[in-house]
């Protein structure tokens, strides 16, 4: 992050409440997936016992394993999105695993910015923002969860472009 840079929205980290128990889960399938390769590649038994696994464990491993690696992903999953005002562009970071992940985002040719809400799932619903050129094309920017009312406020007076919502403009 520069001097010239702008926060224009940060996710900030999940509640500690909710991620602690998450964590725990998501530790949880870890070691099951331990288990069970352990117990596959080596008759190793981890403190689960493995006598009564029917079928291939090795495609269970790999499942628990990525379900572990989702619920892990929790701890440390963040979004910032900030303005670079000296290059005029957007900066969309992310961040997991291993360290944040930028994109940048060229405001060149831009007109304006689109927010809608967009079904995910069976029952929830996410935000999506998305930025429309001179020329009529639309480039999707980001997904966001919640929070998306001070987003359209700083969006818009960060960039100086107009931000539409398109729920309320229908």
């Amino acid at each position: 992050m520069h001097q010239s840079d702008t926060v224009i929205f940060d996710s900030g980290r999940f509640p500690l409440w909710f991620r602690l128990p998450v964590l725990t889960f998501g530790l949880f399938a870890l070691w099951f997936a331990a288990a069970l390769a352990a117990h596959v590649s080596f008759g190793v038994n981890l403190g689960l016992p493995m006598s009564d696994v029917h079928g291939s464990p090795v495609p269970g491993s790999l499942a628990s394993f990525a379900i572990a690696l989702l619920w892990i992903f929790v701890w440390f999953a963040r979004l910032q999105i900030l303005f670079d005002s000296t290059r005029h562009e957007l900066i969309i970071r992310t961040k997991g695993f291993v360290g944040w992940h930028a994109r940048r985002v060229s405001l060149v040719g831009a007109r304006e910015f689109h927010v809608r809400r967009v079904p995910n799932g069976l029952a929830s619903r996410i935000w999506r923002v998305s930025m429309v050129l001179t020329d009529g094309r639309s480039e999707p920017l980001v997904d966001i969860a919640s929070g998306v009312e001070s987003l359209v406020e700083s969006l818009g007076a960060g960039t100086n472009l107009p931000v539409i919502n398109m729920d309320k403009a229908d």
